[in-house]
Parts: structure tokens; sequence; C-alpha cells
């Protein structure tokens, strides 16, 4: 054996994905098992900047960078990986070889040919992503149960509330200005009534009644499209051979209208020019939807080209309350949230500048079990 080609060797025989980075962020190299992972050859990365790889990274380079100059090592555990054909669940270390000064600023990286990234991958097993799963799911119940107890505290005295201030307009007439002061009580008690009410979500069992998932988002685009502007269009692409499924079509109408027309809204408020919402469907399988395997499920992705959700709530995102509208209430994702789960599926988001991505899997059989 040559011993010059040695580290090559072992490069190759590692099972570990190892990529090498130059200070532009502009592959020089990878191992079989980098290629292996993200599904990319080396002569087709080669030269390209790393992020334009794919169509989005859980990496945020603008935040690790300043790290991995200063600490010499990144590390980032269930980093999802997208590229047009599939998603990758991956840890990543990123080393900094060749150079120890901390960068001038988060979006510059020292100006010298010896600094370079070295980048190692392993793919995140089966097993580890269904757990990462369970503990999402088991933060977002817990955050839904938290504002259940509090929508019923609050509930109970508004109930009080409202029926001493119809009591107080008995006794007054109607030319008092205590009566015109009790109807404006009664009135915020409804509203807040009605704003609890949207928190507590729906709670009736799912009828048992089949219909066609393209039908319930049709009524959906029909309805949005007689308030969208000329540059604002919502393309389709439609999987026809999907079967129907059980489901209230009612509630999985209002799941879609929310998330759809958050949308909407998003590409008005930010005047996106021209917008853009495509909504795809497919049979996807093997999903693990709240910690279970799913052997077939419909895939519904909701796509815009809205500036993105900004990063400091994407964690948060279906928690009440939170939003990436300036007048968004932040009660249409949860609730979306609420009925898909009922409907034993579940709901994820991509997103980065110029995209937002809502992935919804619904199985085959409403009971989740389609063995």
């Amino acid at each position: 054996m040559d011993y010059q080609d040695f580290p090559n060797t072992i490069l190759s025989a590692l099972s570990t994905g190892v990529m090498v980075l130059n200070n532009k962020l502009k592959v020089i190299s990878s191992n079989p098992a980098c290629e292996q992972i993200l599904g990319i050859s080396t002569s087709k990365m080669r030269n390209r900047f790393f992020p334009d790889l794919f169509s989005y990274s859980g990496i945020d380079f603008n935040k690790c960078l300043p790290v991995v100059t200063e600490k010499d090592v990144f590390s980032s555990t269930n980093t999802v990986l997208v590229t047009p054909h599939r998603k990758i669940f991956v840890d990543i270390t990123i080393t900094c070889l060749g150079q120890n000064e901390i960068a001038s600023s988060t979006k510059s990286w020292p100006d010298t040919s010896s600094s370079m990234l070295l980048m190692e991958f392993k793919k995140v097993t089966r097993e580890r992503v269904m757990e990462h799963e369970r503990q999402q799911e088991s933060q977002q119940d817990a955050a839904r149960e938290l504002v259940r107890s509090l929508a019923h505290e609050i509930k109970n005295p508004l109930g009080g509330l409202r029926g001493a201030a119809q009591l107080i307009q008995k006794d007054c007439g109607q030319d008092s200005n205590l009566f015109d002061y009790c109807k404006i009580i009664i009135e915020q008690a409804d509203r807040l009534k009605n704003l609890v009410d949207r928190l507590l979500g729906p709670q009736r069992a799912i009828p048992a009644k089949y219909d066609n998932i393209h039908s319930i988002i049709e009524k959906v685009r029909k309805l949005l499209e007689l308030e969208i502007t000329n540059d604002i269009s919502i393309e389709r692409d439609y999987d026809p051979s999907l079967p129907e499924i059980k489901m209230d079509s009612e509630k999985m109408e209002q799941a879609f209208l929310n998330i759809i027309g958050n949308a909407v809204a998003i590409l008005k408020e930010n005047k996106v020019n021209p917008g853009l919402i495509t909504i795809q469907t497919r049979a996807d399988y093997c999903i693990s939807i709240r910690g279970k395997l799913c052997h077939t499920a419909i895939k519904i992705t909701i796509t815009d080209n809205g500036p993105g959700i900004p990063p400091e709530i994407a964690d948060t995102i279906f928690y009440p309350m939170v939003s990436r509208r300036a007048g968004g209430t932040g009660l249409g994702l949860p609730i979306a949230q609420n009925i898909i789960a009922q409907h034993h599926g579940k709901i994820e988001c991509q997103s980065f500048s110029g995209q937002t991505q809502f992935i919804i899997y619904l199985p085959l059989f409403a009971d989740g079990n389609d063995n």
C-alpha cells in the first residue's frame, strides 16, 4: 500500500460521513459514507456552496460559524436536511481546521486559504427520530393542557360576570348610562368566551364518514380565491389515485382553511409579488406519527414563497398565542394541529427565507391502525 494514500483509505472505510469545506463554504471533498448519507455524489457536490445542496438545512451557518472559529467545534443533533427528493435526519459536528481566530462577523469567514471546515455526518436511526417526535408531541400536549386548564378557569367566572350584568340591566332603564355599561360588559364577556372556546378547540369525536381529501381542499381554495388579488395564485398538484379516508369533513376544512389562509395573509402582509401557494398531495409510506409507525399515509404539502418563519418562534409555531403575523391571534395553527391529531395525523413545518412548507400526514385508516 502507498502510505501517501493511507489517509484517503481510512476516510473511505469510515461509516461516518466526512466532508471538507473551504473558507467560502464550498465543498472540497467528501467520503463515500457522506455520499450515501446525503444521496449526492462528490462530483456533484464539489465546488458548490454547501447550503445550496439542500432546499432546507437545519443549520444556521450565520450562527454556527462564530462558534466554530471561537471554540473549534460546533455540534447539532437531529438536524434536518431536505433534498429535492427526501428528508434526512443527521447528527452534525463541524470542526475548524487551520484557523482559530474569531470571525469578524456572523456572515463572514477569515479570508485565508488555510482555514477549512471538517463536517462529520452520522445518520439518525428511525428509533431516535421517533423518540424525538414523541418528545415534541409531549411538549405540545403539555402546552395544550396548560392552556385548556387556564381557559376553563377563565370561562367559569365569565358566565357569572355576564349573568350579573344582565340582572343589572333588568333593574335599570334603557336610558340609563348603567344600561350601556352593562351592555359593554356583556359584549366583552361574549368576546372572551369565544376566544376561550377557540383555545379549547374541537372536542367531539370524529364521525364515521369517508370523504375525498381533494374535495375538502378545493372548497378551501375556492373560498380563499374570492379574497386574494391577482398577484397571488394557488397551484395544485394532486394525486387522483388517493383513496377516501374517514374524517370529520367540517373540521378538516377548518384545519386547511387555517393553514392555507395563514399563507395567503402572510403573502399579502409582506406584499410578495408574485405570491405563490402550491398544494401537493401524494401517498407516503413508513411514516412515524406520534411515535407509531404508519405504513401508508396521505401526504399534503402546502408551500408558500413568503419570507419564512422567524427563527425565534420556529420551535413554538404550534403553541397557542404564537403568531408570525403582526395581526395574528396565534390560534389558527394550534387548532389545525389539534384537528389533525384527532384524525391520528401530524403536521410538520419546514421554513427558511423565501419558502415555508406545512406537511400534513393522514393515515389511510382513521383509527390509526393500518395493518
